[in-house]
């Protein structure tokens, strides 16, 4: 592979990544190919590894270096990182490790932030429906009504923050666990290279 076909699939390889890293990472190579001369480029580029294999390193580690902002993002920075883990050639029973380790991760995870997310919408909803009710009897019985409805703002009020608390906590984790991914990345990484 010559220096202008390694470049063209780095840069294509590399589109998931902001324009500004993706510039960043193909001039480090421009410029190690420069300082490499035209006589060792094919020895340069074979020494790069593959261009999947530098794609899957550079996305992992810009997915560990940026903290997520919402949720989704974090979502997709860990699956950046496990799809930079499995295109490094491993041992066929560590890759069946890895892989059942970050699947039971991934659902003890999303299991526990769909359980809060559910009850915090199921408090948001049942405390609008205790305000409607203690409405709804408020000619007949008004101390009822002050009960349903004090009762429905606060259900209403847990919920919120409920939900709020679970979508900053599950912001924050996502981060964390792309962090835990990517030192899983590097250790694999330092492994097959040792």
């Amino acid at each position: 592979m010559d220096r202008k076909a390694f470049l063209t699939e780095l840069r294509r390889m590399l589109e998931v990544l902001p324009f500004d890293e993706r510039e960043a990472a193909i001039a480090y190579y421009e410029e190690y190919l420069d300082e490499a001369g035209p006589e060792r480029e094919r020895e340069t580029i074979e020494s790069f590894g593959t261009c999947a294999e530098i794609a899957a390193r550079l996305r992992a580690d810009y997915a560990v270096s940026t903290p997520p902002k919402t949720p989704r993002e974090g979502f997709s920075k860990v699956w950046l990182v496990i799809l930079a883990i499995f295109a490094f050639p491993l041992a066929f029973p560590l890759l069946i490790a890895v892989m059942v380790f970050i699947f039971s991760m991934f659902v003890a995870f999303f299991s526990v932030i769909f359980a809060i997310g559910v009850t915090s919408v199921a408090l948001v909803g049942s405390g609008i429906f205790s305000v409607i009710g203690g409405i709804a009897v408020f000619v007949s019985d008004p101390l009822t009504t002050l009960f349903f409805f004090g009762g429905g703002v606060a259900a209403v009020g847990m919920g919120i923050l409920l939900g709020y608390a679970t979508y900053a906590v599950a912001t924050k984790l996502m981060g964390v666990f792309a962090q835990l991914l990517g030192w899983i990345l590097h250790r694999v990484k330092a492994r097959r290279d040792a």
